[in-house]
């Protein structure tokens, strides 16, 4: 165990200063939440109310915005993965005695923090123009937290693609996954108010629940059902997303 958080710590470390190093990237992972959040709220805002029931708009669309951002920074994982793997470094890491896991573990760790400050970010933009928070500090906590974890399930599956084919091209997939499952869901409007085909795949769709769980931190309080409902979908992507990561990471072991 001491060598899997030694070894996860030090790759950590690492993944951090290469984030450090280059913070320009993730210039466009906020920019361009928030150029949505801006331009969706101000088409959308005023007639929310009217249309489909929501008096703030605003906090409605602040989860979007904060998962936007995090589905895109989280492909960061697979892209620097296929860098290392090019590079060799990767193939130099697995002949180390470090155990397997930590190789992903340690990147996975720093990811979290760097998709903590992105969320951060976008959050404190939200409040800044109104949206409230009605479960106060401890909820900003919660919604943090859930951001990151969100997050790490979520970097699996570029992470994934990248240990198994090591092409860019291919890792970049599992942001553009992000689109469908986000439009499929309760992003733009309560589902109740959906063509019954649509509410059906946003009822089955996990980023839904994940939505409703935030929104419920920001618009309403406390909500356990929804959270719960949000955590489950998070630990359940986790688990499946993770399974992936281990499966291609031991093939990629065997073939070096």
């Amino acid at each position: 165990m001491s060598a899997f958080i030694q070894g996860s710590y030090w790759l950590g470390v690492r993944s951090a200063r290469e984030a450090l190093r280059q913070p320009a990237i993730e210039f466009g992972n906020i920019f361009i939440p928030l150029f949505f959040f801006a331009v969706t709220v101000g088409a959308i805002g005023e007639a929310s109310a009217r249309a489909f029931g929501v008096e703030n708009y605003l906090a409605f669309q602040l989860p979007v915005a904060i998962m936007q951002g995090i589905a895109g920074s989280s492909g960061s994982s697979g892209l620097a993965t296929v860098t290392d793997i090019e590079r060799g470094y990767f193939d130099k890491l697995l002949l180390t005695p470090a155990p397997r896991w930590s190789l992903v573990a340690g990147r996975l760790g720093a990811d979290a923090l760097r998709l903590t400050v992105i969320a951060t970010l976008i959050l404190i933009a939200g409040l800044l123009t109104g949206s409230g928070f009605a479960s106060g500090p401890a909820g900003i906590i919660v919604l943090l937290i859930m951001s990151a974890l969100f997050g790490i399930s979520y970097a699996g599956i570029g992470l994934a693609i990248a240990l198994k084919t090591g092409s860019a091209q291919a890792a970049q997939l599992g942001f553009l996954l992000f689109f469908p499952l986000l439009f499929l869901s309760s992003a733009f409007a309560p589902k109740e108010f959906f063509a019954p085909w649509l509410e059906f795949l946003a009822t089955i769709n996990p980023v839904t629940y994940i939505l409703e769980a935030m929104r419920s931190l920001v618009i309403e309080g406390w909500d356990w059902g929804a959270l719960v409902a949000g955590f489950a979908c998070i630990f359940g992507l986790g688990a499946f997303t993770m399974t992936l990561v281990f499966l291609a990471l031991r093939s990629r072991a065997a073939g070096s």
